[in-house]
């Protein structure tokens, strides 16, 4: 058996378990010449039937290949086998190690499926599901390659029902139904936004947990919108997804959009409301294929007590009372409350046109806000007495059968209706851009096929100057679309630390769409947030603040204040003034997004609550907060492995920070533990090369040098270097901070002469990245050349040097921040050697004092600066004022000076 073969069986297994059993052996003939692979789609339909958790191997591979309980993939023991998919087997699993206790779904390509080009569509499917972090998507834990070679990925596991199964056996009415669909809406248009359309949205694809949560599940067949898909799974002419929920462009083969989504939700929402779905599956693909093309769906109110055509034209028996009763309703209150809105949102979702449905997925989920809301919807030609009867049934109260009251309903009805044309408009303009934005960002990624780019190498960068150029020769008439694409490349180029190229892409954006939307508008206050943090990054900070401020003010007037763009518009603003040292309001702002999260949030625990708990610590870190930092990041991380069980990109940041914490609090034996277990997690999912991994070895080698393990820590140091030149090249901001710890250690080994070298390879590439004059970063190698010639006795030297390192940070901070109280008591100490004693006097006793009154008793600094006022009044002669310092002092073989720092 071949590829192909097995690949049509898998296909029509996966369409046959969506049909009656009664019709499943016509569709079966109708799809398979070969009666050998009928045969072994009727052999896995009866082993699915079965669920016996040995599914037979159409490949014709013994049971002895298969893998059994208790087997070992990674750090994961096998249980059992739950499924079976067009690529790979399905395996719930468990923790070898114990390290938690949640079990997880392991998905394994079969022996003798492993081809390059199977292994690149799971390879696909592992960076589409690392790409997703949405609470009501069902996240990636883990990955890596099997003894034999073969890929896994390791997911979470969702304990539930299959989605119009958990609706019938727990009696959801038709509001309890809608508000649960609501949340599938969220979670596929979260997918869209980030460029992905799943294309196999049916109920066994959403499984609904005890606490009646969705999870939107494999993304096995999900195409990216920049990425074709693999020409090889596409020759064999089968569907790539189930018939019943297969918009009529996928059914012709045509375009995927994300309007393909749409239709499936349409037909999700059609069946959760009546029990069927808009089409039955009659006797053949190529029967249902036509009827969908041809004919227009009935009515869901309609459809209730319609009786589907099974084979032969015999009815298929439906009970109304029962679908009534699985609804807690009857069916005469049940088409009541189907009649109109909901037949119209259906119909509107699942129109032939892709043009003429929903927009995005966001806007199918507003609509249905409407309705529950008792407002006109958009989905229908509405008359000017459903309007009315709205408004009525929202202002019964307030309405008075005068002629004032009618003449008023009128003026309303008209108004309404200009509105909702205008509305429209705005629909067909925001479909029109969608498809332009696509098809831009189809073409772009297409240049990197080797095709095309005729055996030439082509970079992530070169695209994206090609997607530069592309934008200005070819959307100079198309303004809406300009400006997005503008945006999205800036937010990349941003990610990229290319911070130039950013500021005029994010500019450019904003200025036009200023222009098309005005300020108060939901993406002009988007572009504008993206633009407040890389004028932020390149410290540009006043620009920076206004155009954070601005952001959050149009989100809060526009949305809802616990929605989740308010609080990443808060916890910008937070950041924003923890790093100009303005603690107390950004401590305020951190638990103001924090509370926003938690009451947005399921029993106030969430994805998002994690995070900003995560971000709330960090704060804590710098002010030295770090017992209740430490509890923060202990809760945010067990509630990511919880919601994700397990490892996760998300949780591995977050754990990045508790490992570094635990540094701090020098608990080196479980930072040790949590840092092996980042990099480990790390390589395996994202690769030894890739930039956080390189992240993860920066930040142990903080470890292995408060450790005291220096050549250790030099070795991780310059791994982390060699990281970011291949993700970035040679020319890059990481690289200058990795130049300007590598000197910390040297100096730290009283390398003196190497730490100079690196804190100056620093600087220049700073100058190469255009890193601006007074940027807050400067300040590191600046100030570290400063204490290397303190230590050289290089007064001159160290002061000029100090000095301008504390301007640079006066200028971005308080005058009261830590860094700026350090740089005073470094400059005291080189002006007493200096004998400008007043001067040093006064650096030294202020910053003393605010430690004292600010730092942890034993905090090494406050014994670095008691030696140093020590020296001070030793060199001018005033012993009783020095012995008051003394007992706190740091004894002189110590003071290497600056290990700590």
């Amino acid at each position: 058996m071949d590829q192909a073969d097995w690949q049509k069986i898998q296909a029509v297994f996966h369409s046959a378990l969506e049909l009656p059993e009664t019709v499943r052996e016509v569709f079966i003939a109708s799809e398979l010449q070969d009666e050998a692979l009928r045969q072994e789609v009727r052999e896995l339909l009866t082993a699915e039937q079965d669920q016996t958790g040995i599914l037979h191997n159409p490949a014709g591979l013994s049971l002895a290949d298969s893998i059994g309980a208790g087997a070992q993939i990674g750090n994961y023991e096998i249980v059992k086998e739950i499924g079976v998919g067009g690529m790979g087997s399905v395996y719930l699993a468990a923790r070898a190690d114990g390290a938690f206790d949640k079990q997880v779904a392991i998905k394994i390509v079969n022996l003798g499926m492993a081809t390059p080009q199977v292994v690149s569509r799971f390879q696909q499917e592992r960076a589409i599901l690392a790409r997703l972090e949405h609470p009501n998507i069902a996240g990636i834990i883990d990955g890596g390659l099997t003894e034999d070679g073969r890929p896994y990925v390791v997911m979470e596991y969702i304990d539930g029902l299959p989605l119009t199964r958990y609706c019938d056996e727990h009696k959801l009415s038709i509001s309890a139904r809608l508000r649960l669909f609501q949340q599938i809406c969220d979670a596929v248009q979260y997918a869209h936004q980030s460029l992905i359309v799943h294309r196999d949205l049916k109920p066994s694809n959403i499984l609904v947990n005890e606490a009646g949560v969705p999870k939107l599940l494999d993304f096995g067949i999900a195409k990216l919108l920049e990425e074709d898909v693999d020409p090889l799974l596409t020759q064999t002419g089968m569907l790539l997804a189930t018939p019943a929920y297969a918009a009529p462009e996928q059914l012709e083969g045509g375009v995927i959009t994300t309007m393909t989504d749409v239709y499936a939700l349409g037909v999700l929402l059609y069946e959760l409301l009546t029990g069927r779905r808009p089409f039955e599956v009659r006797r053949s693909a190529d029967e249902y294929r036509a009827l969908v093309l041809r004919e227009d769906p009935p009515l869901p109110s309609t459809a209730l007590t319609q009786q589907p055509l099974a084979e032969e034209g015999e009815a298929a028996v439906i009970d109304p009372v029962t679908i009534a009763a699985t609804r807690s309703s009857d069916m005469t209150r049940l088409r009541s409350s189907i009649r109109g809105d909901l037949d119209n949102i259906c119909l509107m979702a699942i129109t032939r046109e892709p043009t003429l449905r929903y927009t995005t997925a966001a806007a199918l989920a507003e609509d249905i806000s409407r309705h529950l809301e008792g407002k006109p919807v958009g989905a229908r030609a509405q008359s000017l007495g459903y309007r009315a009867r709205k408004f009525y049934g929202r202002h019964r109260v307030g309405v008075v059968a005068t002629s004032v009251a009618t003449i008023a309903m009128i003026a309303f009805g008209f108004y309404h209706a200009n509105r909702i044309a205008i509305e429209r408009d705005i629909a067909v303009a925001e479909q029109a851009k969608t498809e332009q934005v696509v098809e831009f960002v189809t073409g772009l990624f297409e240049a990197a096929d080797p095709a095309q780019a005729r055996g030439e190498d082509i970079t992530a960068r070169e695209l994206l100057e090609a997607g530069r150029h592309q934008i200005e020769v070819e959307m100079s008439d198309r303004p809406a679309v300009r400006s997005t694409l503008q945006r999205v490349l800036g937010e990349v180029y941003y990610e990229l630390d290319s911070q130039e190229t950013a500021g005029q892409l994010l500019a450019q954006a904003l200025a036009t769409q200023r222009e098309l939307y005005g300020e108060a508008h939901l993406e002009t206050a988007r572009t504008q947030l993206i633009l407040g943090m890389q004028q932020q990054s390149i410290g540009d900070l006043a620009p920076a603040g206004e155009s954070i401020d601005q952001a959050l003010s149009v989100r809060r007037a526009l949305l809802p204040e616990n929605h989740v763009d308010v609080i990443e518009a808060l916890s910008a603003k937070a950041y924003y003034e923890e790093t100009q040292g303005h603690y107390a309001e950004a401590e305020q702002l951190h638990l103001d997004a924090l509370a926003k999260a938690r009451s947005a949030a399921n029993n106030g625990e969430g994805l998002v609550v994690a995070q900003q708990m995560a971000k709330l610590a960090s704060l804590y870190r710098l002010q030295d907060r770090l017992a209740e930092a430490e509890e923060l990041l202990r809760s945010a991380l067990s509630m990511q492995d919880r919601l994700y069980g397990g490892a996760h990109p998300e949780s591995d940041e977050t754990k990045r920070q508790l490992a570094e914490l635990l540094t701090d609090r020098r608990q080196f034996d479980e930072a040790q533990t949590l840092f092996k277990e980042l990099i480990a997690s790390r390589v395996a999912m994202l690769g030894p090369n890739h930039y956080e991994t390189g992240s993860a070895w920066n930040s142990y080698a903080h470890l292995l040098s408060a450790m005291g393990e220096n050549e250790a820590a030099i070795d991780a140091y310059n791994r982390m270097l060699d990281i970011t030149r291949k993700s970035y090249g040679d020319t890059h901001p990481s690289l200058a901070a990795g130049y300007n710890n590598v000197a910390i250690m040297e100096r730290n080994q009283e390398n003196l002469d190497a730490a100079i070298e690196g804190f100056e390879l620093s600087l220049a590439m700073q100058d190469a990245v255009g890193l601006e004059a007074e940027h807050p970063n400067r300040a590191y190698p600046i100030s570290g050349l400063g204490r290397i010639y303190l230590l050289q006795r290089k007064f001159a030297e160290a002061a000029e040097q100090l000095e301008k390192a504390l301007a640079i940070r006066r200028k971005n901070m308080e005058e009261e921040h830590i860094l700026i109280i350090e740089m005073k008591g470094d400059l005291g100490a080189v002006y007493s050697e200096m004998g400008r004693y007043d001067e040093a006097e006064a650096l030294l006793l202020h910053t003393y004092q605010h430690l004292l009154d600010n730092w942890p008793s034993d905090d090494p600094r406050i014994g670095l600066v008691a030696g140093r006022l020590v020296r001070h009044y030793q060199l001018t002669d005033q012993p009783d004022k020095a012995a008051n310092y003394a007992a706190n002092a740091t004894p002189q073989e110590q003071d290497i000076m600056l290990r700590y720092y």
